[in-house]
């Protein structure tokens, strides 16, 4: 490690930019909650499903029956007094988190800072490859742990997932582009924190082979199940010829990083598509505007498929270039691994173009009898900023015996500043809600992403039990963006 590490963390970036989780809690225009309040809504055990598996002649792929619907999970509170939401921007609280500046604690050194500029870290079997092979014949790489100040490309897409482990703290993966076009990602164990640095969790970079080309968009997820992936990390990028390409992140094998299945799918994409991933999902444009989900062909128990994949056209058309994000439409991932299981928000392909979200397979036959809606499909008249950068996550709904979720859009106005679309319950029922960002974005970059943390769930984990999509909490969806650090 890097002697430098012990004193005040920075990473090197180009131009100075930088990366943040806002500081600041939300103003009072959207309700708090205290920490105290927050109360866990992790595993939940649960029976093996009663249903039959079925696979879909649309589809072939394992989906739930649709007249008996996936098994039930415990809901994700007990009844009691609505919690007021503890919503501060980079999440439900925040933690100034800057790459250039104080990411964690261990990505770089000031020191190190006015003798290496803005160099780069030796990588040893990582970063980008100038002159990649074809997908699908690319080597399983080595993991390679920098141990030099890193450096993040200015505009570099952003992508965050994240689970809770089962000794308490929640454990997210955040991934960049540094600016030779390699990739790389940051670990935080938030059991890790002291008191009064919240930083503290943050571990050296890691550095993985990958193929990506510059400036592609990045698409991270999580999949939990049985003992074998706790937890998997995937991360998904527009590689050679712009074929969708990916990465698996498991800490029980040697190596921990290989190449991802979905390599051998011969999936093409845009080289400026948006992409956005939630375990089993991955969404990708095509270059005449329709968006494409690419799923993992679960086994029994939602298993992951080691080598299985499908590629399907929506029905869904978005704004080309238009950038996306994925929300869980349940806190049930027997509910979000099947038909209905998720959103995309997306900028509709019209003059200007609007705010949009789509569910997917909606008026299907073979959508559960029960399917709970979580929010209106029709959105405020809103139009984002030219080349907005758009995030959103979930949390489960308190106390829900559904299992709904509630969601947060984040997105830039026409006049540059950062707003918040936000589900709220009213006495005329769930409608969608707008709140200004505030002071907590001051001094984001024009062409920075925004990635916002959704926790993981899972049907069948280590133990045999559900985990359920969490409520809003002190530790959990938390949102990272570059920023200019501050002289």
């Amino acid at each position: 490690m890097d002697p430098h590490y012990s004193q005040q963390p920075g990473l090197e970036v180009v131009h100075q930019h930088g990366l943040e989780v806002a500081v600041q809690e939300y103003d009072h225009s959207l309700p708090e909650v205290r920490a105290d309040e927050y109360i866990l809504g992790g595993k939940e055990t649960i029976l093996p499903p009663k249903y039959p598996i079925a696979q879909s002649s649309e589809y072939p792929e394992y989906y739930a029956s649709p007249s008996q619907g996936p098994a039930e999970l415990a809901s994700t509170g007990p009844p009691g007094r609505r919690k007021r939401l503890w919503f501060v921007i980079g999440g439900v609280i925040a933690v100034v988190v800057i790459l250039g500046a104080v990411l964690g604690g261990v990505l770089g050194s000031r020191a190190a800072k006015s003798s290496a500029g803005s160099s780069e870290a030796t990588q040893t079997g990582g970063g980008g490859n100038p002159n990649p092979p074809p997908a699908g014949n690319n080597t399983a790489p080595a993991n390679t742990t920098a141990a030099a100040p890193q450096s993040i490309r200015a505009g570099s897409g952003l992508s965050v997932t994240g689970w809770r482990k089962p000794s308490g703290g929640v454990e997210p993966y955040l991934f960049y582009q540094d600016p030779k076009d390699g990739l790389r990602y940051s670990r935080c164990d938030t059991s890790k924190r002291t008191l009064g640095n919240d930083s503290a969790c943050w571990e050296a970079p890691v550095s993985f082979n990958s193929f990506a080309t510059a400036g592609t968009r990045l698409a991270a997820s999580t999949a939990l199940w049985g003992d074998k992936y706790q937890p998997q990390i995937e991360i998904f990028y527009a590689g050679f010829k712009t074929r969708l390409l990916g990465a698996d992140l498991n800490p029980q094998l040697t190596p921990n990083t290989s190449d991802s299945s979905v390599n051998q799918v011969q999936v093409t994409t845009t080289a400026s598509s948006g992409l956005t991933a939630y375990w089993p999902w991955t969404i990708y444009q095509s270059a005449d505007g329709v968006l494409y989900h690419v799923r993992n062909r679960l086994l029994g128990l939602f298993a992951p498929s080691p080598t299985d994949w499908d590629n399907n056209r929506t029905n869904i058309s978005a704004l080309s270039t238009s950038p996306l994000a994925i929300v869980p439409m349940s806190s049930n991932f027997s509910r979000i691994a099947i038909k209905g299981g998720y959103a995309v928000f997306h900028l509709s392909p019209t003059t200007p173009p609007k705010l949009a979200v789509s569910i997917t397979d909606l008026t299907s036959p073979q959508l559960a009898s029960d399917y709970p809606l979580s929010w209106p499909t029709t959105l405020p008249d809103i139009t984002p900023k030219e080349n907005t950068p758009l995030a959103a996550f979930s949390v489960a709904r308190q106390a829900d015996e559904l299992q709904r979720v509630d969601t947060y859009v984040l997105y830039r106005e026409e006049k540059g500043g950062v707003s918040v679309l936000y589900t709220a319950t009213l006495e005329t029922g769930m409608q969608w809600k707008i709140a200004a960002g505030g002071k907590a974005f001051e001094g984001m970059d024009d062409g920075s992403e925004i990635a916002c943390l959704t926790m993981a769930t899972s049907f069948y984990d280590a133990v045999k039990a559900g985990v359920v999509l969490e409520e809003a909490g002190a530790e959990t969806a938390r949102c990272f963006f570059q920023k200019v650090p501050m002289p």
